[in-house]
């Protein structure tokens, strides 16, 4: 610990102040015992201790403060000991921890929390362990033509092609943005939401890239509502960053090498759970030029099209300018355009030339393919897609007439589709699954999951669906289900397995693809 102190003191260096007595301070805080003729801790190593398990089990600043006092009452006369968690964090403020707090616009009540990551970048590589594993995939990594890390992608290989610059570098960083929603209040405010966007480092092995420990807490964008569409204003630093980074890049030890080096940075893609475009064909009318559009790019050859020939400006040049007609009435009708924004990532100077901007989180989607087969599978009202606008929807393309709904009186009949059970055959499939065990860490108690009294699922998380998907479902459907229903679940369920492997073939990814074409079919 004492050895990744120094490491982070020397990469900080003096430069980095506009004040020199901060860096003086800190040197003097890490030589500084915590005590008289204390040996195994000095002031600043206290701190960062302690501040470590402050984070770990979410202590309030509150809380911690309480704490330093008592632990400074406890400990001998003498003690350099602060006695407050704002004296504290004061400590650590010169090694790169600090945040920049930005308030939002006069009318909305959202604040910023960002934390610049040229520091956090700078003590990844002081550390000689860190700075080797940052060029794991040049040096280390298995090339045999499978898919085992991003380095194997297209994406990968186009920019190294693009920017010979960049790429003769392998300690060069690539990124991975993901964002999502979530509550940290639990039930005591179910209508919060607060943003934390966070940076991937796709550098290092498969196995590290997602640890904790290496994925970077760049900004927390606080609620109590959602940014929505606004968003980007608050990546605006971020962003600047990130331009930073490509173009001018920073001077970085590397502590395994022992030399200094310009460090450059990219953004690899974005990932979450938002669809790349949003679904406007319900919108659009049946022959809108964008619902021909997108059937050609999914493979269909009836407007020839070949998709593997579009490029992303290609695609943008024919969609930009479509408009959507508003309004019920004639009087109300107008075409307004289908784009609210340009998004701003498209100031990072390589944005516009990658084939991939955008991937879709495969949790977020399993999980919400997971919701959708078990909703209708048990008709749990709000999730099942067996429902009257999808009877509607059979009626108005012509097929499956015995699934038609039937009107009776002031109500509407919904005929037995062939995955419709029983209350007995539901208890069965809710019994065979709350059976299953499970070794610890595997995944959350199943048994705790299913509610027999209601027959339905509950509480289920994001790898919760993930193992249910991939293991327990299609055992749990065998005897519940006809022939022909079980195994286009239990296929889906593969293909799901396919996708999330370790070591992906990339002949097969096209099978991949027709597979859940026909799936879905």
């Amino acid at each position: 610990m004492d050895d990744q102190l120094e490491e982070m003191i020397r990469d900080v260096g003096p430069k980095s102040f506009k004040r020199a007595h901060m860096y003086g301070s800190l040197c003097s805080d890490s030589e500084k015992p915590l005590y008289p003729n204390c040996t195994k801790f000095t002031r600043l190593l206290a701190i960062l201790r302690l501040f470590n398990l402050k984070a770990r089990n979410g202590w309030s600043d509150k809380s911690f403060t309480e704490l330093l006092e008592l632990l400074k009452e406890m400990l001998s006369k003498g003690n350099t000991l602060p006695s407050r968690n704002y004296e504290a964090k004061k400590v650590l403020c010169p090694m790169g921890l600090e945040y920049k707090k930005i308030h939002g616009c006069p009318n909305d009540s959202k604040v910023l929390w960002y934390l610049p990551i040229v520091f956090r970048l700078k003590r990844l590589f002081a550390n000689a362990d860190n700075a080797k594993l940052m060029r794991w995939h040049e040096d280390e990594r298995k090339c045999d033509g499978q898919l085992r890390h991003p380095t194997d992608c297209l994406q990968w290989k186009t920019i190294d092609s693009m920017f010979p610059h960049f790429s003769k570098e392998p300690r060069n960083v690539r990124l991975g943005l993901a964002t999502d929603g979530m509550n940290p209040f639990g039930n005591l405010s179910t209508k919060h939401s607060s943003w934390p966007v966070l940076l991937v480092i796709y550098n290092l092995p498969p196995w590290l890239c997602m640890k904790r420990k290496y994925v970077i807490l760049s900004m927390m964008i606080s609620g109590p509502r959602q940014p929505g569409n606004d968003i980007d204003v608050y990546l605006t630093p971020l962003v600047e960053d990130l331009k930073m980074l490509w173009e001018k890049g920073i001077d970085v030890y590397d502590g395994y090498s022992c030399e200094s080096f310009k460090l450059h940075a990219t953004l690899f893609f974005t990932i979450n759970d938002f669809s790349a475009y949003g679904n406007l064909c319900r919108f659009l009318q049946p022959n809108h030029p964008y619902r021909r559009l997108k059937k050609a790019f999914n493979g269909c050859q009836e407007y020839g099209i070949a998709p593997t020939a579009l490029t992303g400006e290609q695609v943008y040049d024919r969609v930009k300018n479509l408009n959507v007609v508003l309004g019920k009435s004639k009087k109300q009708l107008k075409e307004k355009n289908i784009w609210k924004k340009r998004s701003i990532f498209f100031y990072l100077p390589y944005w516009k030339v990658l084939d991939v901007r955008h991937c879709i989180d495969v949790m977020h989607v399993e999980k919400n393919v997971c919701d959708s087969v078990i909703g209708t599978l048990l008709n749990l009202k709000g999730k099942t897609k067996d429902g009257l606008k999808s009877r509607l929807d059979l009626q108005l393309m012509g097929i499956r007439e015995q699934l038609y709904p039937q009107p009776m009186g002031k109500r509407t009949y919904l005929s037995p589709a062939c995955h419709t059970l029983s209350k007995k055959v539901k208890t069965s499939f809710c019994q065979s699954l709350r059976g299953v065990k499970v070794s610890y860490g595997y995944s959350s108690n199943v048994k705790s999951l299913v509610s027999m009294k209601d027959l339905k699922l509950v509480g289920l998380k994001s790898h919760d669906c993930h193992v249910l998907m991939q293991q327990f479902l299609p055992i749990a459907i065998r005897d519940v289900l006809p022939k022909n229903v079980r195994q286009v679940i239990i296929r889906l369920c593969l293909f799901f397995n396919g996708i999330c492997s370790k070591v992906i073939n990339p002949q097969k990814l096209d099978d991949l693809e027709n597979e859940a074409v026909l799936i879905l079919c």
